[in-house]
């Protein structure tokens, strides 16, 4: 009796925890095509993204993508070729854990249908096997623990949800050594430590969802997607699968270590300059777009800092394509009417070059309102020009204040050949570029030599630069105009705030 009592115990956890598995999956399952990073998605119905992945999976079914899926799935999944190309002693330890992890799963936790019933479990040995493969993952788990603790990898940040991770895992191997060790002495008490065990591995196996340890399934599928995915996919798909690197981030920081502007971090004291630490962020942003003022700074500061040097994709080991998750993040946080850091960042010039990938009328958003907030009261626009204006009152402090270094002091050079206006992109974009822009290139930096702050704040044409530099690389009097420029809208901020 009190076995089949037992048995129905057993029973009853089992699917208890199968219950909250399942439906933590259908959660993070409907996330991936219910919500969105950005806002290239918007109008994509959840069936549409539904019907768009069968379609996509279904033109994979080809000899050279599935030779390409091949290949990944034995070299970056199985034998996680990026980990060790970057860290040995980080691959030793996912190795350690991985196969141990694997082994245990086949030949332990499954062994009811591979070889034993489930109470067939009390035989007067020790299975040196499972004890081996426990010592590994614990060795794994030690190296990890050396590796924050004692090693103290340069930005590594250690959250809660990796202190929970390592205690799991832990607590299952320990109480599964000991629960293999104590059979030899006491039944009841291998019982009671069976029991234990037991919990603890239906308890994480119900939580897999909810935690870092998703990523068992997450980041395979990542590295396979975007093994046979590029920008020219289908948009729904695009968007399902950055909401899939969400989860499939590991919080490695192998990002954050080879971030080129990381060291703005020391500086600043902004975890959100840290490439893994915005994922975390991402996650809760797109869950819950109502986030406070404050953590919407940070995030517009790490993201705007961003030199779109494209390395933390190159190293990623999940394969996320952190470059266009930055890029669909920031273009929807531009359409929160926030963007005046904007136009002072390298994005401003990032976002230019991909003009082609955003509706027009958004592109134009961020820009018109970064304008209104900091030249408000002093427009000069096209508009406002018919007026004559006063040419014999230069500013002369506003002359100073742009002759604190050489390089902004090289406006007194130029001589109005307009070569900077003739090469500059953003001129060139326009059919009527003078009525567009208020004042071209060349026409700024004469403001500037005569002192009309003003009017050198005041034109459209300094929040439309892409700081593309070629204004400067082509002048002949070797004007530093971009710098110019950059300083100017500097001015304009002092002053406005």
């Amino acid at each position: 009796m009190i076995g089949e009592t037992d048995t129905m115990l057993y029973t009853f956890m089992v699917y208890i925890a199968l219950s909250i598995f399942g439906i933590g999956l259908i959660y993070c399952l409907s996330n991936w095509f219910r919500l969105t990073v950005g806002s290239d998605a918007d109008g994509i119905t959840t069936g549409i993204r539904i019907s768009a992945a069968f379609k996509g999976i279904a033109s994979i079914l080809n000899k050279e993508k599935l030779t390409i899926l091949g290949k990944v799935f034995v070299q970056d999944i199985l034998l996680q070729k990026h980990i060790k190309k970057q860290d040995r002693l980080r691959w030793i330890m996912h190795m350690l854990i991985f196969t141990a992890f694997m082994f245990l799963l086949v030949f332990h936790a499954f062994d009811k249908i591979i070889k034993t019933p489930i109470f067939n479990r009390f035989y007067l040995s020790i299975n040196l096997w499972l004890v081996l493969a426990g010592l590994m993952v614990l060795t794994g788990l030690g190296v990890a623990l050396y590796r924050r603790y004692i090693l103290k990898v340069s930005r590594l940040k250690t959250s809660g949800m990796d202190l929970y991770t390592i205690l799991i895992i832990a607590a299952i191997i320990l109480s599964g050594m000991l629960m293999e060790i104590i059979k030899l002495g006491s039944y009841d008490s291998y019982q009671t430590i069976w029991w234990l065990h037991i919990f603890l591995s239906l308890l994480a196996l119900a939580l897999l969802p909810f935690g870092k340890m998703f990523h068992m399934f997450t980041t395979p599928l990542s590295l396979l997607a975007n093994a046979v995915m590029d920008e020219n996919s289908d948009p729904a798909n695009i968007a399902t699968k950055q909401m899939m690197e969400l989860d499939a981030c590991t919080h490695c920081d192998t990002c954050s270590k080879r971030c080129s502007v990381a060291v703005a971090y020391d500086a600043l004291g902004n975890d959100n300059i840290l490439p893994s630490e915005r994922m975390t962020f991402l996650k809760e942003y797109v869950a819950n777009k109502n986030i406070s003022a404050k953590k919407l700074a940070g995030i517009q500061q790490g993201i705007y800092l961003c030199t779109n040097c494209d390395r933390c994709t190159v190293v990623c080991p999940a394969g996320i394509n952190l470059r266009e998750l930055w890029f669909s993040a920031r273009e929807a946080l531009v359409r929160r009417k926030l963007p005046v850091d904007l136009m002072l960042s390298p994005f401003s010039y990032f976002r230019g070059l991909n003009h082609q990938r955003i509706d027009r009328k958004q592109y134009d958003i961020p820009l018109a309102n970064v304008k209104n907030a900091l030249t408000s009261g002093d427009d000069f626009s096209s508009a406002k020009l018919d007026a004559p204006i006063v040419l014999d009152h230069g500013d002369n402090e506003f002359q100073k204040a742009l002759g604190i270094s050489e390089r902004t002091e090289s406006f007194n050079y130029c001589f109005s050949c307009e070569n900077c206006s003739t090469v500059c992109p953003v001129v060139i974009n326009y059919a009527d570029s003078q009525q567009s822009l208020d004042l071209l290139p060349h026409q700024i930096i004469r403001s500037v030599a005569l002192g009309l702050k003003d009017m050198a704040t005041g034109s459209k044409m300094l929040w439309n630069c892409l700081t593309c530099y070629q204004c400067q690389e082509h002048c002949p009097q070797g004007v530093k105009v971009t710098d110019i420029f950059n300083k100017l809208k500097i001015i304009s901020i002092e002053d406005h705030k």
